[in-house]
């Protein structure tokens, strides 16, 4: 058993992520996670720093009120701090897809700490090939960051887009206004009232589409150019 938690720790210290030890049980202080990075101090022990050191302390407290956890990079979706900014999309789309295809499994590995951290106990040889996989190439699966993109930009059209876009067609159609009209303001407003969401949204991807305009993302949120797509506005209204 050691051998094997020993083989699991030697293969986790080769990939990109943050090792815990979690005294959370010891101490009921109920967020007690030591990040070894920073040291954990134990008394017999010293400041624990290295993964190897922390898995012997667990196997001599026969592992009572102590985990040993890793948190995998490439696989944690929680966002950052400080800044609050969303984890990168990539990540969140791995997180799910290997929480996914190890559920079963995570109800043991889970460690319910920050990020997807794992219970080195409970690390299967097929988790470990697929944490390892992401060290030579980042996502695990293309087709499901692709629908992550795009769930993502329909959020981002719920937030503001789709506010922000009916602004940019109102200031079009103020430009279109009749040389007689009394009041641009309001016929324009009129005007984009009678504009169904349907055709706003068409509106906005057909515009996007003539001044090759595309989405992006910014610290993991999904961004486009306005200005630039609305540059076609007068063309297509």
């Amino acid at each position: 058993m050691h051998a094997k938690l020993t083989e699991t720790l030697d293969r986790l210290s080769g990939c990109q992520g943050t090792w815990i030890l979690d005294l959370r049980d010891r101490d009921q202080r109920g967020h007690d996670l030591h990040y070894l990075s920073s040291g954990c101090p134990l008394a017999g022990w010293g400041t624990v720093k290295d993964p190897a050191d922390a898995l012997r302390y667990c196997i001599a407290q026969h592992w009572r009120q102590c985990r040993l956890l890793f948190s995998a990079d490439r696989l944690n979706a929680d966002c950052s701090w400080p800044g609050g900014y969303e984890a990168p999309s990539i990540y969140r789309s791995n997180n799910r897809v290997f929480a996914d295809e190890f559920s079963a499994q995570l109800e043991l590995a889970d460690g319910d700490a920050d990020g997807l951290a794992l219970d080195i106990r409970y690390v299967t040889t097929e988790m470990l090939d697929t944490i390892d996989a992401l060290e030579d190439y980042p996502l695990l699966s293309e087709d499901d960051h692709s629908e992550l993109e795009v769930e993502l930009q329909g959020e981002a059209w719920g937030d503001w887009v789709e506010r922000d876009w009916s602004g940019h067609v109102e200031a079009a159609l103020r430009d279109r206004a009749p040389a007689d009209c009394e009041d641009p303001d309001q016929w324009a407003e009129d005007q984009l009232e009678l504009i169904s969401a349907e055709r706003l949204f068409q509106l906005f991807r057909d515009c996007c589409e003539s001044t090759s305009t595309y989405w992006q993302e910014e610290s993991g949120d999904q961004w486009i150019d306005l200005e630039r797509a609305a540059e076609a506005l007068p063309a297509m209204l």
